[in-house]
């Protein structure tokens, strides 16, 4: 990913919600940490422990410094692995959805997407992401350039791949005419 691609993400990221309630006692930007958090998990970094872990390796990184507009002789400031916790599951997934799907819309085609049902990577590791073990999410993928660029989490409204990708269809992304939409035999339902 490009700089400048980058540095879009990371304006659209401070668009976030933030639910602390002490704007003025915050040390650890939300931006910065979502930021941080997905290049981890890119990276393989699965659970917190080793998201803290490669976020303290990149503390002092020039890049990241530069992109969050730090001195050069200020460290990037690290959370603690229950400030982590406590940030990541405190954030909205709809609006982390949105802003994914706008930040990844002008890399996709929409003329062949696949969807296809998985078990978030990590999830089954102590119950770390839910109270409930082995969460799945709906992923949506664009065949020609390979990108995920949406995801429906298969929470307790929603167990089945079924009502959430019934409900994905209803979306006007999902109506284009001339699109190709590939999923597994899950989903062919008469309904559907």
């Amino acid at each position: 990913m490009k700089l400048k691609h980058k540095k879009q993400l990371l304006e659209k990221l401070k668009g976030m919600t933030d639910i602390r309630k002490h704007s003025y006692k915050i040390v650890y930007p939300l931006h910065e940490v979502v930021f941080m958090t997905l290049f981890a998990m890119i990276r393989g970094n699965v659970i917190y422990d080793e998201i803290v872990n490669w976020m303290l390796y990149q503390k002092n990184d020039k890049y990241l410094k530069k992109l969050f507009n730090y001195k050069k002789d200020e460290s990037i400031n690290i959370p603690s692995r229950a400030t982590l916790q406590r940030l990541l599951v405190n954030i909205l997934n709809d609006e982390l959805e949105i802003i994914f799907r706008d930040f990844f819309a002008p890399f996709i085609d929409e003329k062949n997407v696949a969807i296809d049902g998985k078990w978030l990577n990590g999830s089954d590791i102590n119950g770390q992401y839910v109270q409930e073990q082995h969460q799945s999410v709906l992923n949506i993928l664009c065949k020609d350039t390979k990108i995920v660029f949406g995801h429906v989490l298969l929470n307790k409204d929603k167990k089945s791949e079924i009502p959430a990708f019934t409900d994905l269809l209803e979306e006007e992304f999902f109506s284009k005419n001339g699109q190709i939409l590939s999923f597994d035999a899950l989903t062919t339902q008469i309904p559907i």
